[in-house]
């Protein structure tokens, strides 16, 4: 369902005007948040998924919200819909893929079975990614499926060569992106030309992508410290077949655009267990503790097919900034508190809450504080452990600078926990905490 109505549908819009169509908003500002009725976007939404669940109680539709990205749907999408578009409409080029694809990518904890973020269609077999590019069209395909995005074909099969049928019909990358867990990867490793993808899978494996987002050659050094593993680590390359094994680190090679895309086994770093890092599709932002949406900078902004460089070029408008994140805090910084660093857990701001779906584990376990990069502006946090609505552990209330205090509950015959971050005091700026080394053991 497309939100063209609610965006683009004013009392100017020269359909509207020649009585074509009734005006209708504009509800949405595409480019400015505060400018959105975000409420009254959610409303309409959701009169929809309640005439849909109540028309179709079988549940045999897909219901695929397409805002674009607008109005923070990212918070509130996942609640309503099967898939949610969370950009602007995909073209046939480089940059434009990675705009997309930023936009999915640091959103894992907002995804989960049953709804999915999608950052548009694949575009193999156009532009920079038809048949004289299937470097960019490999990577396109094993980025979307490491991610969990829907794969809508975007090109007409009876023009396509053996080669794009061959790479459509990717089986181990297609597996991955069906995989039963429902974990979209996660970023081990983020910077603006090389990223790290790590995607825990439903037989205790993991899957790998490691990206060369730029146009020269380079390398991705893999780590057993990325994967949560240690010991030797066997790694088999989805594409070419190879097999190979390491210990603490490997290097591989990347071409120009190149993608690699590897299953990788081997012994989990947390023996008794699993971190909620790696387990997004079973971690559920209820309540992120964003107060005021803010645009994401960290998308990158490609040049608009639409614009080209008319006006001042393209500017952060997604929400995001500040919403729940694996193994960082949730404005991109190193998880931290007590000046203790950890390398997992989930960063997430004080008001928020947290539902962790367990599938049979004995205890919760974490180490809890207030990040170090807060201002003070939440007073002192307590941190709560819930399980199916009883209170099972809290924490002293903390402030920032203390050290991080571990807390721990049984959970056993619990299917619902609930983490709340509750502070002293509300916010216009709510501070991040951390859920350091959050984790199910048995």
């Amino acid at each position: 369902m497309d939100g063209c109505g609610i965006r683009g549908l004013g009392p100017d819009n020269p359909r509207v005007k020649a009585g074509l169509y009734r005006p209708l908003g504009p509800v949405i500002d595409f480019d400015e948040l505060p400018r959105t009725d975000i409420a009254e976007v959610r409303r309409l939404y959701g009169a929809v998924a309640d005439a849909l669940a109540r028309t179709r109680p079988a549940g045999d539709y897909v219901f695929s919200l397409c805002l674009w990205g607008s109005a923070n749907v990212r918070a509130w999408g996942k609640d309503l819909g099967n898939m949610s578009r969370t950009s602007e409409d995909i073209s046939p080029t480089w940059p434009r893929m990675l705009h997309n694809l930023d936009t999915t990518a640091r959103r894992a904890l907002y995804a989960h079975p049953g709804s999915w973020n999608d950052p548009d269609m694949l575009f193999i077999g156009k532009g920079e990614f038809d048949a004289a590019h299937m470097t960019e069209a490999r990577s396109h395909l094993a980025l979307w499926a490491i991610e969990n995005a829907p794969l809508l074909i975007g090109m007409d099969l009876r023009e396509a060569n053996a080669d794009q049928i061959a790479l459509l019909g990717w089986q181990a990358a297609i597996a991955i992106n069906q995989d039963p867990a429902g974990n979209q990867a996660v970023l081990a490793h983020d910077s603006a030309e090389v990223q790290i993808y790590v995607k825990t899978l439903a037989d205790g494996t993991k899957a790998v992508a490691l990206f060369n987002r730029s146009a020269a050659p380079t390398h991705a050094t893999l780590t057993a410290a990325h994967l949560k593993m240690t010991g030797e680590i066997a790694t088999t390359d989805l594409w070419t077949g190879k097999a190979s094994r390491f210990a603490n680190e490997t290097t591989v090679p990347l071409a120009p655009h190149e993608t690699v895309l590897l299953k990788v086994a081997g012994a989990r770093r947390l023996p008794d267990g699993i971190y909620l890092s790696e387990m997004p599709g079973s971690v559920n932002p209820a309540v992120d503790g964003v107060v005021q949406p803010q645009p994401d900078p960290q998308v990158h902004l490609g040049l608009s097919p639409w614009n080209d460089t008319r006006g001042t070029g393209e500017h952060p408008r997604y929400g995001g900034w500040g919403g729940a994140a694996v193994d960082t805090g949730p404005y991109g910084q190193e998880l931290q508190a007590g000046h203790e660093k950890l390398d997992t857990g989930i960063g997430i701001l004080a008001g928020s809450r947290l539902e962790v779906r367990n599938a049979g584990h004995a205890r919760f376990t974490a180490r809890v504080g207030v990040d170090d990069a807060a201002w003070g502006n939440s007073g002192a946090v307590t941190f709560l452990v819930y399980g199916d609505g009883r209170l099972l552990a809290r924490s002293a209330p903390l402030r920032a600078g203390a050290a991080l205090v571990p807390i721990s509950a049984d959970v056993r015959g619990v299917r619902l926990i609930e983490l709340v971050a509750r502070p002293t005091q509300a916010s216009a700026a709510p501070d991040p905490v951390v859920w350091g080394e959050a984790a199910l053991r048995n």
